[in-house]
């Protein structure tokens, strides 16, 4: 019955969620707060002037020696092509010809570009530059061509992003298949997994398609993690199940009662993982910056999903195969209640053993690792070059560099002023003060002549920097301009915006959403874990630990981007980013621990209750963390450094968490804290504890027919 229920459920809204990229936005309004400079001028170059809100398309043309007369020919040949294919809001500006634009053609003649002005439509405007590139033809007979400015990086970002979801599905089902294959070496119990996180994915595409056409904001950053996250977060509860129940399957012969011993047993643990994880993910519906703003919802849909097939169909199935599905090893969970699987001496008890005899030096160790991994954040720089933005070769950053070395780099991304006055228009001795205090500041390379929107009242002019417009220096520069434009004479105000601008304004929202986030998180996962463990002096010690490990984890990371990799910087966001994954993640491997030593130690005691839980987690939290890890590292295959970033990030992280975290940080507190841990509780429950903890032994069952 719960089987038919899911595949009805998924076949209705899978055919739903197949229609999730038609409303998935990447707009520059959707990644910036509402009340940004940036968005005030975006809404008022779409409502008030010709066009609307417009992007530019540079045509770059180099040849070593000088351009030809047949270059130049060429040149004027392709912008008229183009002018007469995609709908351009201006004749193209050519550097040569009767209408030739000044500035377009470098000093030694070796280069030239011609500028391409269209509509903002984020829908169309990567296939007008494939278009505009397959009308041009490339380079040939000595001469090189490159498609740049946001026409080209569209194509070169359609490219990559185009197959995305497809790709990710792909490599991470296979990545996950593999692994489950190597931890349980039986075919139908690593499939099973597969499939029913697979129908949670299609169950949750479908509720965030509904969640968009709600008017909600739906971007391709989000799908394209969410793959990765259901898969990673979904497995590991599928894991923890599969191994509590092949636990009581060794105890009890009844397959039905085994699942719902099993489930009784790890639900909790599962549900409060959960819950951590979709409560973190809602947290970030406080961000300004649209871009995690957007993540938030999406990726808590996906996990309640992967929460809900983990609790309800995965049991559902496991316990339609039984001991079956362990074929060909179901030996391992033949009924044997005579052995006491947490007595069995392995690996994970030894080295509990050895953390519980020094738990003091053990503490002392693993803190001074994260923080000497700390010293890296020293590193921090932000940077969003053009050039840093993928990380292998394609067009559009060829021609920037190009570009570069004869023009302003600053052309690529010209950042615009808008001059108006309240009530009125702005004058022309408005706009000429306005562009007077422009040029008196460091960096600019050149200013447009104005421009009036439809009715006249604000004037634009376009501010073109020497540097590249996204580099660390060129964003200081925002700040700069609307100081010396802040009070121009007579009552006339300026907006800036577009350009540098619309990356400044998000680098701005996204440090407030981090001192936002951060402590909204923390207090979340704390009560949370409060009342799983029904402590609070267990919970604040949990978040202490994994605190270390983010802060050691994130200095690691900066430091291997920048100083080892070389990269100029990273993007303002990627610490939140990193905040969110790695403590709502990396909290789940101690909620399976601590949730184990909570039910071992209100029979065995606390110290016994850690040694048996590192016994019994060991290996499904060790396997859970593989996979976790692995998923995330499938970011690391893309061509962009901001995945890249993120994979790495969180793999390491979670590797840490699985290995010094769980293994060593917890137990080493633990066991210095002794039953404190559990105050205001106690080591049994204070009086809570659940009947069936308050058994003798769980393997004292007795057997079929004996009294």
């Amino acid at each position: 019955m719960v089987l038919a229920i899911w595949l009805v459920a998924a076949f209705a809204m899978g055919s739903v969620g197949s229609k999730l990229a038609d409303v998935t936005t990447d707009e520059t309004a959707s990644f910036l707060p509402d009340d940004a400079e940036s968005t005030e001028v975006q809404e008022l170059l779409k409502e008030r002037f010709p066009g609307g809100e417009t992007t530019i398309g540079l045509i770059v043309y180099q040849r070593d020696g000088g351009l030809t007369e047949a270059d130049r020919q060429r040149i004027e040949e392709d912008a008229r092509k183009v002018d007469d294919a995609i709908p351009v809001t201006q004749p193209a500006q050519v550097p040569f010809g009767p209408d030739a634009a000044p500035g377009l053609v470098s000093e030694n003649g070796d280069a030239a570009y011609t500028v391409v002005t269209v509509p903002l439509d984020f829908d169309k405007v990567a296939d007008w530059g494939e278009e505009s590139r397959e009308l041009i033809g490339g380079s040939r007979d000595g001469l090189d061509v490159y498609v740049t400015g946001d026409l080209g990086l569209w194509v070169d970002f359609q490219e990559v992003f185009g197959e995305l979801d497809a790709k990710l599905l792909f490599a991470t089902v296979l990545l996950v298949l593999i692994l489950l294959g190597a931890i349980y070496r039986a075919p139908l119990i690593a499939v099973i997994p597969i499939f029913v996180v697979g129908i949670a994915y299609l169950l949750a595409t479908g509720f965030i398609y509904l969640y968009a056409e709600a008017g909600n904001d739906v971007n391709s950053n989000s799908t394209g993690i969410l793959i990765v996250l259901m898969f990673g977060v979904g497995t590991d509860y599928c894991l923890l199940l599969v191994s509590r129940y092949r636990e009581e399957l060794h105890r009890i012969e009844d397959k039905h009662e085994a699942m719902a011993r099993a489930l009784r047993r790890a639900g909790p643990a599962v549900l409060a993982s959960g819950c951590t994880v979709v409560a973190a993910m809602l947290v970030l519906l406080l961000a300004d910056t649209g871009s995690t703003n957007a993540l938030g919802p999406v990726s808590a849909i996906g996990v309640a999903a992967a929460l809900l097939a983990g609790l309800t169909l995965l049991p559902a199935l496991l316990t339609i195969v039984g001991r079956r599905g362990f074929w060909p090893r179901s030996k391992a969970v033949a009924c044997r209640p005579e052995e006491e699987l947490e007595r069995r001496e392995g690996i994970w008890r030894r080295i509990g053993d050895r953390v519980l005899k020094r738990p003091g030096l053990a503490l002392i160790a693993t803190t001074a690792l994260f923080g000497v991994f700390a010293l890296g954040l020293l590193s921090y720089k932000e940077d969003y070059s053009i050039g840093g933005f993928f990380k292998k070769e394609v067009e559009s950053v060829e021609g920037f560099e190009v570009l570069g070395e004869s023009f302003p780099e600053g052309a690529l991304g010209p950042t615009s002023v808008l001059v108006q006055r309240e009530g009125g228009e702005a004058t022309d001795a408005d706009l000429a003060a306005a562009r007077e205090r422009l040029e008196g500041v460091d960096g600019v390379a050149s200013i447009s002549e104005p421009q009036r929107s439809e009715d006249g009242a604000i004037g634009k002019i376009d501010v073109t920097f020497e540097d590249d417009p996204y580099s660390e220096a060129a964003l200081a520069r925002v700040d700069t301009l609307r100081d010396s434009v802040s009070e121009l004479r007579g009552g006339a105000t300026a907006l800036v915006g577009a350009g540098s601008a619309v990356q400044q304004d998000f680098n701005d929202a996204a440090e407030r959403d981090m001192r936002v986030i951060v402590p909204v998180t923390l207090l979340v996962i704390t009560i949370i874990l409060g009342i799983l463990l029904q402590a609070i002096v267990a919970p604040l010690v949990l978040i202490a630990t994994v605190m270390a490990s983010f802060f050691g984890t994130l200095g690691l990371s900066i430091f291997f981007f920048i100083e080892v990799q070389g990269t100029d910087g990273v993007d303002a966001s990627l610490p939140t980013f990193a905040f969110i994954f790695l403590v709502a993640l990396g909290v789940d491997y101690t909620i399976f621990l601590m949730s184990r030593v909570r039910e071992e130690a209100r029979i065995h005691g606390t110290r016994e209750g850690v040694l048996r839980a590192l016994s019994a987690t060991g290996p499904v939290i060790t396997s859970a963390g593989l996979i976790l890890a692995g998923t995330f590292s499938v970011l690391m295959t893309l061509p962009i450094t901001f995945t890249f970033n993120i994979g790495f990030m969180v793999a390491v992280g979670i590797l840490l968490d699985t290995f010094i975290v769980r293994t060593i940080m917890v137990p080493a507190a633990v066991e210095l804290l002794g039953d404190r841990v559990w105050w205001p509780s106690t080591a049994r429950g204070g009086g809570h504890a659940l009947r069936e903890h308050a058994e003798p032994e769980p393997e004292a069952v007795p057997e079929p027919g004996r009294a």
